[in-house]
């Protein structure tokens, strides 16, 4: 799986996997695999002699497994595969397997329940119906048999084109005796054509053999690269999310280990460090910007732990031009974002560092721009906020930072009368409606809580560890990446723990082709907004840095035109 992603989908962003689709296959690519060992333990224990042959017959044994195959169960299988056909049998069986519209290597496992006992059926005369007629088998045949019968499987869902005139010219017995991954697409393609299993002789035979021609991928040139995303780790559970680990899990939550937050930290730090060993930034998978522009995201490899060390600060910063540097001699990229932590203000001010390092770099000054996309995250978190009726009151953590001190500004503008209970020590911002605490308890006092600062569990349970009823109904966090806070939505008053500060569009836009997406630790369809406002300014060709504090003014325009490509908030019901 990861094989197949990293060389066929991960730049193609017209052949993008869908979240219902990677799903459904996640609950069912194992079930066969399963079905198919406890059928071999019943076996054994009903027919031990069918696995436990002197093992100087192990050679025969495949020998005879491989004729029973070609004999029995390829024209078997043409047979039971055209009946799964049927109407009826199509819509309560193998209609489930046609779903996956493209397949990936596991799609060839995931089938109904039922079908699997079909399946089950179909191929077991390759070792069964030999030890009928020679009293011998032997179970190193009858594993190897069902592993290669996996690899072949899978080799037919691969997505991939194999046209070498050995598989093609008609004279050529390969191309009857051995099928192509585009033979078996075309039978996703057509339905009624190519049922055979690895042997395509079947359907030449009988007559339902159509050629098929996997389309040629329109993908713009290799090196176009007209903007980068510039990404980092999140932690054992962004790496659990990473589609290069499986692609299964490339829309998931962050992942939590039973380990504390620090430790799962502290364990990506000890990889990360030994990974920079070998590579200094990790590319990952390109997009389509409204036909015509090319992005994508690559990661600097360091963790959140590092990010916490200033001794580090100067060799991340100087990495993060060396990245800009090597893209821009490499593809041309002159526009960059900074993601999440990159541009943290410990680290280099808001983007501000970045911006006057490449100033004094000969090469690149005047020729990269860097920006920050938070004009955009405080326009999303601002118009979440701005569109709960009746607020009056609103409890803030990480209200301190830029993106905090632009929402509240535009808050107390649009509802002069909202009262914010900001948690910190440090008074940033000297307004008669604002006010401060150092104690988390005071959290379940307010029905609405925004979160823009990850805190250590522990404080959390300590907050939400009283015994009398609270007040809390919704905590509308925006942090990245998105952590579940287990203590407040374990409560019985159901407090929902909502991810917010991600825009989401519908999945026929056309605006954004690819995986711009996955690994995010959301939805389908949804993207941080720090990254949307970096694609908008490449989209005005935006000659200038986006850097340092917010500029208030811009951020209803960016919201509007954000809007004008069909990107917006996601839609919560409030009951105040």
């Amino acid at each position: 799986m990861t094989l197949h992603y990293l060389f066929v989908d991960k730049d193609n962003y017209n052949n993008k996997l869908s979240q219902k689709q990677l799903k459904r296959e996640k609950d069912d690519y194992l079930v066969g695999i399963l079905l198919h060992m406890w059928a071999q333990v019943g076996l054994q224990v009903i027919f031990p002699s069918m696995f436990f042959s002197d093992d100087s017959n192990i050679g025969m044994c495949a020998l005879e497994a491989f004729v029973s195959h070609v004999l029995i169960v390829e024209p078997l299988y043409y047979a039971v595969h055209r009946w799964l056909h049927v109407p009826e049998n199509m819509k309560s069986m193998h209609g489930f397997h046609h779903l996956s519209i493209h397949t990936t290597p596991s799609t060839s496992l995931v089938q109904n329940f039922q079908e699997h006992f079909v399946y089950i059926a179909t191929f077991g005369p390759a070792f069964f119906v030999p030890w009928l007629a020679t009293g011998r088998q032997h179970w190193v045949v009858v594993g190897a048999y069902l592993v290669l019968f996996d690899i072949l499987n899978a080799w037919g869902h691969t997505n991939i084109t194999v046209r070498h005139w050995a598989f093609t010219n008609k004279y050529s017995p390969l191309r009857y005796l051995f099928y192509t991954p585009e033979f078996h697409l075309g039978h996703h393609a057509y339905f009624r054509a190519n049922y055979g299993l690895f042997m395509p002789i079947w359907d030449h035979l009988l007559g339902t053999y159509r050629a098929y021609k996997k389309p040629e991928a329109d993908l713009k040139p290799a090196n176009q690269q007209d903007f980068v995303f510039i990404g980092h780790n999140g932690g054992l559970g962004h790496l659990l999310t990473c589609p290069e680990f499986s692609i299964y899990n490339a829309y998931d939550t962050y992942w939590r280990s039973f380990l504390p937050l620090e430790a799962e930290f502290l364990l990506m730090h000890f990889f990360t460090k030994f990974a920079r060993m070998c590579i200094q930034w990790y590319t990952c998978s390109r997009y389509l910007v409204n036909n015509q522009f090319v992005g994508r995201i690559i990661c600097v490899v360091r963790s959140p732990w590092d990010y916490g060390s200033p001794n580090s600060y100067n060799d991340m910063n100087d990495e993060i031009v060396d990245l800009m540097r090597d893209q821009y001699l490499k593809c041309g990229t002159r526009y960059f974002g900074l993601g999440n932590l990159n541009k943290m203000k410990q680290l280099n001010d808001g983007g501000s560092e970045i911006a006057r390092l490449l100033d004094e770099d000969p090469m690149l000054k005047d020729k990269i721009r860097v920006w920050t996309g938070d004009t955009m995250t405080s326009a999303s978190v601002y118009n979440q906020i701005a569109d709960i009726p009746d607020l009056d009151e609103l409890f803030y953590i990480g209200a301190n930072g830029k993106i905090g001190t632009a929402v509240c500004q535009m808050l107390l503008k649009s509802r002069p009368n909202l009262k914010i209970r900001i948690f910190s020590r440090h008074h940033g911002m000297d307004h008669p409606n604002i006010s401060y605490c150092a104690d988390l308890r005071e959290i379940v006092k307010y029905k609405v809580v925004l979160v823009g600062k990850i805190l250590p569990s522990h404080y959390y349970s300590k907050a939400f560890g009283v015994r009398g009823p609270v007040a809390t109904r919704y905590l509308l966090d925006y942090t990245v990446p998105f952590i579940p806070i287990t203590a407040a939505t374990k409560r019985r008053e159901k407090i929902q723990h909502i991810q917010i500060g991600v825009l989401k569009t519908n999945p026929n836009n056309q605006f954004l082709k690819g995986h711009f997406d996955v690994c995010m630790s959301h939805d389908q369809n949804h993207i941080y907004p720090c990254h949307f406002g970096c694609i908008m300014n490449m989209m005005d060709k935006r000659e200038t840095n986006e850097t340092g504090d917010i500029n208030q003014d811009d951020m209803e325009r960016l919201w509007q035109k954000a809007r004008s490509y069909g990107f917006g908030n996601k839609e919560i019901s409030y009951v105040l």
